[in-house]
């Protein structure tokens, strides 16, 4: 049997280290149980936005090696011109203690690409050109992985049910431009949907698509291979439909005499 205490906070009360106590541990405890089951990665926010010459990272829910982490403010950076690529990188470092409080500090900062450590979290990666300004807004889903002046969030990893997924951002321009052919496939009507209208999308469900659509078997890939594949799929879509777009509408005019 489990004993869920509730303490009284009432006028003549004593105030006990036990009812203080209650009161830290629950909103933890809630996303503990909530998140349980989730991989390591960005389970909310933390997405880029550019102005000019700074990056702004909206507040966000965090897990890494077991551990929630709520960055409860965004996070401003400033940036450069580069010829060469650079991670955008969350590092988490050790935890100090005191007699009142135990700290963990976390700090996004850019620098030169490098393999991600035990330690580090990606939030993103870039080339900038001289004289070029820095994008976070894409065109469509190839734009995700163009090469210069744009953030490429398609490695960073989103938790999920047991092992990380891409951003739910990349899924929904698949499914927007998927849709607009107004194709007539019911498994990538359905796909699409479930992208459209969800937060999250798991990687089992994307690879078992992918695997479907191009008729090839189920593998472990990187989240670049995945989109890779998402621009194959989507390429081969809009071939499929290039006409019946068209047809559709053609087919909704009314002729008067």
């Amino acid at each position: 049997m489990q004993e869920l205490n509730f303490p009284y906070f009432k006028k003549d009360r004593i105030l006990k280290i036990e009812m203080l106590e209650i009161m830290r541990d629950y909103p933890r405890d809630v996303l503990d149980v909530c998140t349980e089951n989730l991989s390591d990665g960005i389970i909310s926010g933390l997405m880029p936005k550019v102005d000019k010459q700074i990056i702004t990272f909206s507040k966000g829910l965090v897990k890494h090696k077991g551990k929630i982490y709520v960055i409860g403010k965004p996070t401003i950076l400033s940036y450069g011109a580069t010829e060469d690529e650079v991670s955008i990188k969350m590092n988490f470092y050790d935890e100090i203690s005191d007699k009142d409080y135990r700290t963990q500090y976390i700090e996004i900062e850019i620098e030169p690409y490098t393999e991600i450590t035990e330690n580090q979290l990606e939030l993103g990666r870039f080339k900038l050109k001289k004289g070029a300004y820095l994008r976070s807004e894409y065109q469509d889903l190839y734009d995700f992985t163009t090469e210069y002046n744009t953030i490429n969030i398609v490695n960073v990893l989103y938790s999920g049910y047991k092992q990380p997924t891409l951003s739910n951002i990349i899924l929904k321009y698949f499914a927007r431009e998927t849709l607009q052919t107004r194709t007539q496939n019911q498994m990538d009507i359905t796909f699409c949907l479930l992208c459209l209208n969800n937060e999250r999308i798991e990687r089992e469900v994307i690879q078992n698509y992918i695997a479907y659509k191009l008729e090839e078997e189920i593998n472990p890939v990187s989240n670049f291979t995945i989109h890779t594949k998402l621009v194959k799929i989507l390429e081969k879509i809009k071939k499929e439909n290039s006409g019946l777009k068209k047809k559709i509408q053609f087919g909704q005019k009314i002729i008067l005499d």
